[in-house]
Formats: structure tokens, C-alpha cells, sequence
């Protein structure tokens, strides 16, 4: 007995069909991949990037880039959450130099026009990713972080500059020159620390600065120089996220954080 006809010719008409059905369903991945984009909400991503801090916050197309990482990663984790087609990051805020927080930023730099940074210009740190960083941030406006600056998204959407609160005050440790800022989005806030230590933690605490909020993006992975009773007493956070490598050698998070 022949075998059963698996197959058969399609009519034009037939493959007219086809292909409107195919098209149709591949517009549909790329509108579910881009939906996120244009839904009217304030999307927040905590960047798998290993040892090392990236958030993307994103509204409607509109993206705020906060630190890139240790390396590269960053590049795949930002095709992950944001559409193929979108090569631009309407800010970056560079929260400070250390390695784990600029070196993905080089790529970022290299790869998407980015065109504002917020960063804490320092005169005493020195190094070969920030010589890079210094080179490549000209494409971009440049403005030093200040107390009170806002940063819109839209839709009464913004993030605003918590620290440092003088920028001529450079500290000696680069940790805490790291830029803390807070997203606000009708009731709700992030708050995002850098590697901001215990010493300015209580300093905002004793000035009593409004740093309420949600969402709290651990200081320094869980660093035991980090997440004050002074600050958790401020912030009142109902979730905290740490951003590490699993198995690292510092030992983040510590067991008292």
C-alpha cells in the first residue's frame, strides 16, 4: 500500500493565505516584544549582570541606563528588555568609577547612542576604564549631579538626584561619591544607592532627606559597610533587591545585612 500523501501543492491563492497568516503572526512577536515600550508604564529591570550593579527603568520608550556592570553583559541583558530596533538610552547615570559599575558602560557607549549622562565628575580617581569612559562620553550632554535635579520620563514620571548633596565635596573612598537618586511614579519610589556606604547613609538620615520609598536597590551588594539601621529607618522599604555574582568572593550579601 503507497504511503499516505504527507503534502500537497498549495494554489496561489492558498499560499496568498499562508503568508498573510505568517505575517501577521510575526508582526505579533514583534509587537509583544515591544509592548513594554508604549503600555504607559514605568518598567524597572535589575540587570542580570553578575557581580556588579545595572538597572534600566523605562517608560514608554524612554530609558534611564543606571550603571553597566562589570563587563559586557550588559549589552545582552539590554536586548533582552529593550526592542532590537531601539539604539538609543535617553540618559545614563554613572553612579561612580569602580569597575563593577563603569566597564559595562564602555560597551554601552560603544553601542548605543546615548544622549544625556548624569554622572559626580572626581578629580582624584584614575584609571584606565574611566580615561575611556572621559573619551568616549563626548557624543553625549554632560551634566554634573546635583541635589534636586530631576531627570523627566513623562506621565509625572521622574527621577530625581538625592546625592551627592555638594559636588565640589569629594570624598576620599570613591563608594561614597556614588550618586543616589530615587524614582518617583505616582504613589510609588525606587530608591538606587551605588555603593554608598554607612558614612553618608547616616549623613541623609541626620539631615532628615526624603529618601522613603518601596523599592530599595541595596547599597554595595550587601556589603557589610552598607544598609544602615539609619537608612532601612528611612527608606521603610516593603522589597529590597541586591544585585551580586552568585558564589563571589567578597561574600555578598552579608549575613548582618
Amino acid at each position: 500500500m503507497p504511503p499516505k500523501q504527507m503534502f500537497q501543492k498549495l494554489s496561489r491563492n492558498e499560499w496568498l493565505v499562508f503568508l498573510i497568516i505568517a505575517g501577521a503572526a510575526i508582526l505579533s512577536f514583534v509587537a509583544l516584544d515591544a509592548g513594554a515600550q508604549g503600555d504607559g508604564f514605568v518598567h524597572v529591570y535589575f540587570l542580570d549582570v553578575g557581580q556588579g550593579d545595572s538597572q534600566l527603568i523605562d517608560l514608554n520608550g524612554n530609558q534611564i541606563l543606571i550603571d553597566g556592570g562589570p563587563d559586557s553583559k550588559i549589552i545582552q541583558e539590554l536586548g533582552r528588555v529593550m526592542p532590537f530596533n531601539d539604539k538609543t538610552i535617553e540618559a545614563v547615570v554613572l553612579t561612580h568609577p569602580d569597575a563593577d559599575h563603569i566597564n559595562g558602560l564602555i560597551d554601552v557607549l560603544e553601542r548605543y547612542k546615548v544622549e544625556n549622562i548624569i554622572e559626580n565628575f572626581l578629580d582624584r580617581h584614575d584609571s584606565a576604564a574611566y580615561r575611556k569612559w572621559n573619551e568616549l562620553k563626548k557624543e553625549a550632554t554632560v551634566t554634573q549631579a546635583e541635589y534636586g535635579q530631576r531627570i523627566e520620563l513623562g506621565n509625572g514620571a521622574y527621577l530625581e538626584i538625592i546625592y551627592p548633596l555638594n559636588p565640589d565635596n569629594e570624598q576620599s573612598k570613591t563608594n561614597n561619591n556614588s550618586i543616589i537618586s530615587r524614582l518617583l511614579y505616582g504613589e510609588n519610589q525606587v530608591l538606587f544607592t551605588g555603593d554608598t556606604e554607612t558614612k553618608i547613609e547616616k549623613e541623609l538620615a541626620a539631615r532628615k532627606i526624603d529618601i522613603d520609598a518601596d523599592f530599595l536597590k541595596v547599597p554595595h551588594h550587601g556589603s557589610k559597610t552598607s544598609t544602615s539601621k539609619e537608612l532601612l529607618e528611612a527608606v521603610t522599604p516593603e522589597v529590597a533587591f541586591i544585585q551580586l555574582g552568585k558564589d563571589n568572593r567578597y561574600g555578598h550579601p552579608h549575613l548582618a545585612v
